[in-house]
């Protein structure tokens, strides 16, 4: 943590010289979900479609992003639940157990509060650009489940961003696709002052949520958080006030959207994002 620590420090230094300086490292979530029962069996799990990625089938193609900096499942209760991720280079040395887990007894998975997260941020797991990945479950549900499996993909160890920060609220009304990424359109509660905004923070709320990630003009990747169910949920600190770094910039005139993953059609959605401002007005 020393070195999140020191960029931290370095980032408040430029702020405080009104010096600006471009965003750093980039992420991205990936997702498998299925309504399944392994029956006492590591079965794989589907990948859910992703427009920004390579996968098919249960596969995920490692992208340029080749470091996992963090992962989380939902595996179903009742018999003693495993999870762990699965590839090519994983299997060298040893298959990627993931625990503590979160799930529900004879019910669709949801995160647990608080969150569990395997938190990789200062020791990624390298993989192989272009490998194919799989995730895994290990559970005996009396009936078929969602469950499902995240992997937040970098480009190298995250780094904390200080600065300053505020919060402001963003509201949707979509009707939710289950187990899908389901495109949200936002409105802010305020209006932003006209001037360009990086994103250090975000979290999500629906009754049946699973996970939400961002969809920023300009930008491939989806950085992403585990979702939470209702204003009382405790999400996971990773997730906000710059302690993943930076999940992108937006113009005040172009805000981002939102790709949010629940088990039911959930079409109430609210968000929070903690930003900073980068510039004030509009572009030259």
């Amino acid at each position: 943590m020393q070195s999140h620590h020191a960029v931290g420090l370095l980032f408040t230094l430029v702020f405080s010289l009104g010096l600006a300086f471009p965003v750093i490292g980039f992420f991205h979530l990936a997702a498998w979900s299925q309504s399944i029962d392994p029956a006492s069996a590591f079965a794989a799990l589907n990948s859910v479609t992703d427009s920004q990625i390579t996968q098919v089938g249960k596969n995920v193609q490692v992208p340029a992003l080749n470091q996992v900096v963090a992962l989380a499942a939902g595996v179903e209760t009742t018999v003693a639940q495993q999870a762990r991720l699965t590839a090519p280079s994983r299997r060298v040395k040893a298959l990627q157990r993931i625990t503590p887990l979160q799930g529900n007894a004879a019910a669709a998975s949801l995160p647990g509060d608080p969150h569990r997260v395997i938190d990789l941020r200062d020791t990624p797991l390298k993989m192989v650009v272009g490998e194919q990945m799989q995730a895994e479950i290990f559970s005996d549900p009396a009936a078929v489940q969602i469950q499902w499996l995240l992997a937040w993909l970098a480009d190298g160890p995250t780094a904390p961003i200080l600065g300053d920060e505020f919060t402001i609220r963003a509201d949707g009304t979509t009707a939710l696709v289950a187990q899908q990424w389901t495109l949200v359109p936002i409105v802010f509660a305020e209006n932003l002052p006209r001037g360009r905004y990086r994103i250090v923070g975000f979290r999500a709320q629906s009754t049946n949520l699973v996970a939400a990630r961002l969809a920023i003009v300009g930008l491939q990747w989806r950085p992403g958080a585990l979702g939470t169910n209702n204003d009382r949920h405790l999400e996971h600190p990773m997730f906000r006030h710059g302690e993943m770094g930076a999940w992108g910039e937006f113009e005040d005139t172009d805000p981002p959207q939102v790709e949010c993953l629940a088990n039911a059609a959930d079409a109430a959605e609210v968000f929070y994002f903690d930003l900073i401002q980068v510039r004030e007005g509009p572009g030259a």
